[in-house]
């Protein structure tokens, strides 16, 4: 199969071997894969274990016109699932959990101590084939094309993110950053509380927000809108080396929350003075999990319709697999206008496009 490789000098689109399916596991035809900042990171770094094949936003088709039908290595139930998704859009959940540590029992599925991640520690969806466990992978509703779909894991990481959170009508929220995250939480937040603020660097960013129906922040405005309107939550999307947690410190009203969803590379400086006077609970959010009402993945599925338009401004570009070098340049560089940059890697078996 075709697939994109990190190595020390660079991104190199090569034929590699499929790897041997663990007991439970299958194999998925790619149809789309979002870039997401952690694959940029590693990118700019060209850290990831080489030759590793990242990816972890990934829409695929349950194709198994490739197998040899031998579904014994399932039990009943899992064997009636494999013929139930056959030829269906999916999306796969790319944390691998153990299942057996106290994380696990507990339902903390991304806590797992030792849990890996399709795309991180186990070959991704820049590929033209992607292995994952049976119990990741999530059928999707006939209508939803492969851009739409690539999505469903970043909205399950806002969703999980919101859920700490734990909103209420009267709340005022302020989102640090406009990449698809931020905006994302912008337009699953607007629904649920009074008023919702986010604050971008660039111009593309700051009207895509307001055409989402939310206050539009340039960062030279943060300070003075949280002076006036002392944001309950803030929810920090940034990560990597910015300054935007101890911003949210400083932003956030006394006995507020602050929620950290962006990923930094390290130690960032933080105001831990007026964390402390301010009586602040400062929540780290990560990935996604289950709760007793299902996975966010399950609900992010769920949120696809409601948010449809929205997303179709979230997708500014597009790229072939051949092209992922380009397609990354594009994703790190917002003076080209990008906000969610994907692969598409084999669209066949969609219904809808843009």
């Amino acid at each position: 199969m075709r697939a994109a490789r990190f190595f020390a000098n660079g991104v190199a689109v090569e034929d590699v071997e499929q790897e041997a399916l663990p007991p439970g596991w299958v194999s998925l035809r790619v149809q789309a894969c979002g870039i997401c900042g952690s694959d940029l990171h590693a990118w700019s770094r060209l850290d990831l274990e080489r030759g590793r094949i990242p990816g972890h936003e990934i829409a695929a088709l349950a194709d198994w016109t490739g197998a040899d039908g031998d579904f014994g290595k399932f039990s009943d139930a899992d064997a009636d699932r494999v013929r139930e998704l056959a030829g269906r859009m999916c999306v796969v959940d790319p944390r691998v959990a153990c299942g057996g540590c106290d994380y696990c029992v507990a339902g903390a599925r991304q806590l797992c101590r030792r849990g890996e991640l399709i795309g991180i520690t186990r070959p991704g969806g820049f590929a033209e084939y992607v292995a994952a466990p049976l119990e990741n992978v999530h059928a999707l509703p006939p209508d939803v094309t492969a851009r739409e779909a690539v999505f469903v894991e970043p909205l399950a990481v806002v969703l999980h993110a919101l859920r700490l959170a734990r909103l209420e009508p009267q709340h005022q929220v302020l989102v640090l950053g406009g990449g698809s995250l931020g905006l994302l939480v912008a337009a699953c937040a607007r629904a649920r509380v009074a008023t919702v603020a986010l604050s971008a660097r660039y111009p593309h960013q700051r009207a895509i927000a307001a055409s989402l129906g939310v206050t539009a922040l340039a960062d030279a405005d943060l300070r003075a809108w949280a002076t006036a309107h002392e944001p309950d939550v803030v929810i920090e999307t940034v990560g990597g080396t910015a300054t935007t947690l101890d911003d949210a410190v400083g932003s956030c009203r006394a006995g507020g929350r602050v929620i950290v969803l962006g990923l930094f590379e390290g130690r960032v400086p933080i105001d831990a003075r007026a964390l402390m006077l301010k009586e602040l609970e400062l929540i780290g959010s990560n990935t996604y999990g289950v709760t007793r009402r299902g996975s966010d993945f399950q609900a992010a599925i769920a949120w696809l319709p409601r948010l449809r338009e929205d997303l179709a401004s979230l997708a500014t570009h597009a790229f072939p697999l051949e092209r992922t070098e380009d397609a990354l340049r594009i994703a790190a560089d917002k003076r080209a206008g990008s906000i969610k940059v994907c692969l598409l890697v084999d669209e066949a078996g969609t219904t809808r496009a843009y």
